[in-house]
């Protein structure tokens, strides 16, 4: 079935399509990890580990031209910063879209909506709401902090492990914790203590009902004024798809469609007509997508 989709969804037999959806494009939103990095999230490396220039050429075309790439990320404003430092990007949103941060981190908007009875950080207030304990105890040896990755953060505490989504939701919520969900953000690769029967290792985000990636990206859209027209974005899992509603297309790049984690994108693919698939995989096929961008500049 993914081979179908990838086939119908495919950048090359709809690029007429395409082309009739977007204009002359201003921003390239773009997930990092498994999108434009590849293994180890390194630049410089394509989906099977060899080396390429790919993603490092498209970034410096894209950067002549004056797009602007923006980081759509899971990883932290205080870990974009770096990244974005060394690729040239000024602006980038964090933490699954909880933070907007514009001009290297001179200017930083929440996006989010508080917990309801608390006036500490977010970070804090999730702490304080025995939301880590809960989840800690209902899976002992399936889950725990991605660490180094889930320190030094303001919003989404982020573990690894591999639970059922769906039960863990219904757990925060039977506690009285509606206002928290527990997003999957992909496959990563083994390390840490788990349980050694945890076959597929996950990382997770426990965060705000009220952001999202998708809602970080409309609310940089409607702070900058930036036309739907003029945008694309790029991802490599389910939980990116949703950005597909606020952009002129938004594509997957293949090797999303051969993960283990792919289950789910089918039903997402299908509610958006704006979603296509890359030819290329990890950074080649951010390339591609930056290429096609260029075609009327």
């Amino acid at each position: 079935m993914m081979v179908s989709i990838a086939k119908e969804r495919g950048l090359e037999k709809n690029r007429r399509l395409i082309k009739s959806l977007i204009g002359p494009t201003r921003v390239i939103y773009t997930d990092v990890d498994g999108t434009l990095v590849g293994p180890k999230g390194s630049l410089f490396r394509a989906a099977d580990g060899s080396l390429t220039l790919a993603a490092a050429k498209a970034i410096m075309l894209a950067s002549e031209r004056g797009i602007d790439i923006v980081m759509v990320s899971g990883r932290s404003a205080r870990q974009l910063f770096g990244d974005a430092r060394i690729l040239g990007f000024n602006n980038y949103i964090a933490e699954m879209g909880c933070e907007i941060v514009y001009g290297g981190g001179s200017e930083i908007v929440k996006n989010f909506e508080d917990l309801a009875g608390s006036d500490a950080g977010l970070y804090e207030a999730i702490a304080k709401s025995g939301s880590v304990e809960l989840l800690f105890e209902r899976y002992p040896g399936r889950l725990e902090y991605h660490t180094p990755w889930s320190e030094g953060r303001n919003c989404t505490h982020v573990f690894r492990g591999h639970v059922d989504i769906d039960q863990a939701m219904s757990l925060l919520e039977r506690e009285g914790l509606k206002d928290l969900k527990l997003i999957d953000n992909g496959i990563i690769a083994r390390r840490g203590t788990l349980d050694k029967s945890v076959k597929e290792i996950h990382a997770y985000h426990l965060m705000p009902r009220s952001a999202s990636k998708q809602s970080g990206l409309a609310r940089d859209m409607e702070i900058r004024k930036i036309p739907r027209k003029t945008t694309i974005a790029i991802g490599d899992a389910v939980s990116d798809v949703a950005m597909a509603e606020h952009v002129g297309v938004f594509f997957l790049v293949r090797n999303a469609l051969m993960s283990k984690e792919c289950l789910g994108l089918e039903g997402e693919i299908a509610k958006y007509k704006n979603v296509f698939v890359t030819e290329g995989e990890v950074g080649e096929g951010f390339a591609e997508v930056v290429e096609l961008a260029l075609e009327d500049r």
